[in-house]
């Protein structure tokens, strides 16, 4: 009996309805091994992960002034995890398709994140298709370096309890900064050991630690002579980092025999009213005055008085963040904001009444290149003379963003996971540009801010050797021609791989200098003086939009 036209359609929708078949799976494997001996590594932690956005910051970035995650995929976070075995070998099987952050930790090492050549975007991301296998992977993981001593105050006697750092500086926004790397207590004997050091250039300060917040206020000098006290000191004896010696740390390196000798100078108090946004008192609740780059400064007060009157001594001067925290209510509240203290103290300071508002912007294509907007993350981030909390915005499809609590100061702007072949062309507030320029809203938050993504850019090639050798892990910098141009946001740097080999993407059009030094510390390039004992060892390059330059690329020496 033949099936009738009915049964042929019938079974021929059932053909048609099939499930289609799953995506075949990724995976990736290789190994870890010790950057100095080249031993395999076991116990090394691999997370392949879409975000590496800790969890726990997400609502810290929420609660100051962002949305959630902002920056991140709005997807559910995916992660894979593996731990290499005794060969050093590991293996992530099965792994879905997607982009990918791929990172490695191992006590005792510095945390390496994975990025082959021509295979990751600009924010570090690795994509994996369907059915791909990528493999051969290996991280060199460098060892930590550590630095030992201790602690005397200005009569020579071992200081028990103060707080150690070492700070090594950093760029940020094109400008030089100290940031701590690792600190720790001194036991009784004034000893201190920080074990936690990546390879580098590093500072030693000691503070003497006020962090008792039941503490009586000290009187002042009955002579009404300048107040005196312990101050931030770096090795071996000084309050002024510029006359600090700088301490070497190799990879792997135990340094030890550093003796910090505590210094007195002058000292101020900080006093005023802490107050809830409709100007009433905060009658309990908890001040915090940190510096963010000195650990050991941080103070404690608790507030417990109706008028919400609170000092604070053996204040040094410079620049502050403060925090007040609410004990009362169902939920504590807390705030934060910048405090700059002058040589003569201050008497009057209202906190908690910061002028706050909420900034719109949009981002725009500058070009015919097509631009997924979904992801991109647009961040305020204070500067150190005038440290604010971070605000977090993310763009919508159409490009609207919506930045909240944005306080009354100067910030920097940053994106997050910007798409791939765009660059940074401009940014408009108020109708002026600032591009590399800090964002002012002292004087109000009207705006609008407008955030423009170019797409034209080109590609700069450059081969780094000596002797027709190729020269490996060499810093390549294209920075721009002109000075007053010399912004993060035009400057791309990049290390040559195996082969004295570097691309650099996505380079806004313009003349650039291009040099290739064989060591340098990162951003060191934005320091004028720096810069310019190497300008007869620069190559002249001109980017124009959406070319590709090819050079060929002497190193500079190491010291040199």
């Amino acid at each position: 009996m033949k099936p009738s036209c009915f049964a042929l359609f019938f079974l021929a929708a059932a053909a048609f309805a099939q499930p289609a078949a799953p995506p075949k799976p990724a995976s990736v494997e290789g190994k870890a091994l010790n950057s100095v001996t080249g031993e395999p590594l076991r116990k090394v932690d691999l997370t392949l992960a879409t975000s590496i956005i800790p969890e726990n910051m997400e609502a810290a970035m929420a609660m100051f002034g962002g949305d959630a995650a902002a920056g991140a995929p709005k997807t559910p976070k995916k992660t894979f995890t593996v731990t290499t075995d005794a060969a050093g070998k590991f293996r992530l099987d099965p792994v879905d398709a997607g982009d990918y952050y791929l990172t490695a930790k191992r006590a005792g090492y510095v945390d390496g994140q994975y990025k082959p050549e021509g295979k990751y975007n600009a924010e570090g991301m690795i994509r994996l298709l369907a059915g791909d296998a990528l493999t051969e992977v290996v991280f060199r993981l460098v060892p930590q370096g550590a630095v030992g001593g201790r602690v005397l105050d200005d009569d020579g006697d071992p200081v028990a309890g103060a707080v150690v750092a070492a700070v090594s500086s950093s760029y940020a926004g094109g400008r030089r900064r100290l940031v701590p790397a690792d600190s720790e207590r001194t036991n009784d004997r004034g000893e201190f050991r920080l074990g936690k050091l990546p390879p580098g250039h590093y500072y030693l300060s000691a503070d003497v630690l006020n962090m008792n917040p039941l503490a009586e206020v000290p009187p002042l000098p009955k002579d009404g002579s300048p107040e005196t006290g312990y101050v931030s000191t770096y090795f071996p004896r000084t309050a002024d980092v510029a006359q600090a010696t700088a301490i070497d740390v190799a990879a792997g390196a135990d340094l030890a025999g550093f003796t910090i000798q505590l210094q007195k100078s002058k000292v101020v108090r900080v006093k005023g009213k802490a107050l809830n946004a409709d100007g009433t008192p905060i009658k309990s609740g908890q001040i915090m005055l940190t510096s963010p780059s000195h650990p050991g400064s941080m103070q404690m007060k608790m507030l417990n008085n109706p008028e919400g009157r609170f000092e604070i001594a053996n204040v040094q001067p410079g620049s502050y963040m403060i925090m007040t925290m609410q004990m009362g209510g169902a939920t504590p509240t807390m705030t934060m904001q910048p405090l700059v203290v002058p040589t003569e103290g201050l008497d009057n300071v209202q906190l908690g009444s910061q002028t706050e508002g909420t900034v719109q912007g949009t981002v725009v294509v500058s070009g015919d290149g097509k631009v997924a907007m979904k992801g991109l993350g647009v961040t305020l981030m204070g500067g150190e003379d005038m440290p604010t909390m971070p605000v977090f915005g993310t763009v919508s499809e159409s490009g609207a963003f919506t930045l909240k609590k944005v306080v009354a100061a100067t910030y920097q702007l940053s994106l997050q996971r910007q798409p791939d072949g765009t660059y940074l062309k401009s940014v408009q507030l108020g109708g002026h540009e600032k591009l590399g320029q800090p964002l002012d809203f002292s004087a109000g938050f009207a705006g609008p801010l407008e955030v423009v993504l170019g797409t034209d850019g080109g590609e700069f090639e450059a081969t780094v050797s000596r002797d027709d050798k190729p020269v490996a892990n060499a810093t390549v910098v294209l920075i721009a021609a002109d000075p007053s141009a010399r912004f993060p946001e035009s400057t791309r740097s990049g290390e040559t791989d195996s082969t004295g080999h570097v691309t650099l993407k996505a380079v806004p059009p313009g003349s650039y200098l291009a040099f290739a030094w064989e060591k340098v510390e990162y951003g060191e390039w934005f320091d004028p003086a720096f810069l310019k004992s190497f300008d007869t060892q620069a190559a002249s390059v001109t980017i124009q939009p959406k070319g590709h330059e090819k050079a060929k690329l002497p190193p500079i020496a190491a010291g040199k």
